[in-house]
């Protein structure tokens, strides 16, 4: 949702924001719909493109772990946003890209835990240095 949010300052910059779920296109529109998201939304539920950016899958401590935790409340209670029911692997962790014209990446973020992500200032720095 944050990205969302950030959505008018990246396209700004001449990005186009993309998100990737795995999930099967009709959860991925669902998931839109939800959430109301005005974003494409692409499915992915072989989760080929995780393992292609390198996305790990998270240890237990690295899904529920102390700090995960923490994080995950605070997030909830600052942007109001909480975790709904889970689509596909539970333990799939993601991450961020920003991804050149001719397919070559200029940065990425790739999860260590659950309450690791990028922020949204990130992806923007990111893409003014791209």
């Amino acid at each position: 949702m944050q990205l969302h949010r950030a959505r008018a300052e990246i396209e700004a910059l001449g990005a186009r924001l993309v998100l990737i779920g795995q999930a099967t296109p009709r959860q991925a529109a669902h998931f839109r719909r939800r959430q109301g998201v005005e974003l494409p939304v692409l499915a992915d539920e072989a989760r080929t493109t995780y393992k292609s950016a390198g996305a790990k899958k998270a240890t237990f401590n690295e899904l529920l772990g102390p700090k995960v935790l923490a994080k995950g409340m605070a997030t909830s209670a600052r942007y109001g946003v909480h975790q709904g029911r889970t689509i596909g692997h539970a333990a799939q962790l993601g991450g961020a890209m920003v991804v050149r014209q001719d397919g070559s990446v200029a940065w990425s973020h790739m999860s260590e835990d659950a309450s690791d992500n990028a922020e949204p200032a990130e992806i923007i720095a990111a893409l003014r240095a791209a």
